[in-house]
């Protein structure tokens, strides 16, 4: 496993409680990390831990066990076409691993579609990128830990460096290359494939002529199945080249990967392969 540190190129850290790091364990389950949080002081929950979301985000079953009032928030769009609703609620506290995290912002989302899909023993919410984004972030894919830290984390030496963004969505992205073609990728740890490329970009560069197999389901997002083309691509990022990487070219006719602007979508199928900061 590589060791790759990415660098902020504009970030906010806020003041630190005591303590100010902890490590945490996580388990990949169908390429998805999973954490154990508590919530109110209730708990463990499971929670996948997700860049490519912002938001807190527990289902209406963990809301009505901790006795949360749920208000209507409206309908938002994600991986798959269709539409769906959003509650709007509140958490006093969320404890991950020795740090806490009060007055929080939930979503209240149905992700049940996804925990029969993929077999998701438990499946309580998702901690997405506006916790994450307060801190330092180590993820180690060799030993399977999070190292979450209001301070420094220690660079080993010989590890490649490369700055990142945040876009208008407040999702990181770096600049990377499928077979060549530059673009800029978002990093989504809630996406389990290796290379989603969207669908504007992957018909901009006549990806659709490529494919081995057309128009398949290749997942199951909040908004429903996920068509795609598949297709091997050569990709280019973290200074390394990654031959003959699955990848689809999404079919959605609605939903983040049909109407992104960016290039694609990185997933742990490929960010898996390097150690993170």
């Amino acid at each position: 496993t590589m060791m790759i540190a990415a660098v902020a190129l504009a970030a906010t850290i806020t003041t630190p409680r005591s303590p100010a790091s902890t490590r945490v364990p996580f388990a990949l389950f169908d390429n998805r990390m999973l954490v154990r949080a508590t919530l109110d002081g209730k708990g463990p929950f499971t929670m996948i831990v997700d860049t490519g979301t912002y938001t807190v985000v527990i289902t209406p079953q963990v809301a009505r066990r901790l006795g949360l009032v749920t208000l209507s928030g409206g309908s938002a769009n994600g991986a798959g076409s269709n539409p769906v609703s959003v509650g709007s609620s509140h958490l006093d506290s969320l404890d991950l691993g020795a740090l806490r995290f009060e007055d929080l912002h939930v979503d209240v989302l149905d992700l049940s579609l996804i925990q029969r899909t993929f077999g998701f023993p438990h499946l309580d919410g998702i901690i997405g990128y506006s916790v994450l984004r307060r801190l330092r972030v180590g993820i180690d894919m060799d030993s399977e830990h999070l190292t979450l830290s209001y301070g420094p984390l220690t660079i080993p030496k010989g590890a490649a460096r490369f700055g990142f963004t945040i876009n208008d969505e407040d999702i990181p992205q770096i600049a990377a290359a499928v077979d060549g073609i530059p673009g800029t990728f978002l990093i989504d740890t809630g996406d389990r494939s290796s290379l989603t490329l969207f669908r504007r970009f992957a018909q901009a560069h006549n990806f659709y002529e490529r494919a081995r197999v057309r128009d398949v389901i290749t997942g199951v997002g909040i908004g429903g199945p996920i068509y795609s083309d598949v297709m091997r691509t050569n990709v280019s990022l973290f200074g390394t080249m990654i031959r003959s990487v699955v990848t689809r070219a999404s079919r959605d006719r609605a939903g983040v990967f049909a109407t992104g602007t960016q290039a694609a979508n990185i997933g742990v199928g490929l960010l898996k392969r390097f150690n993170l900061i």
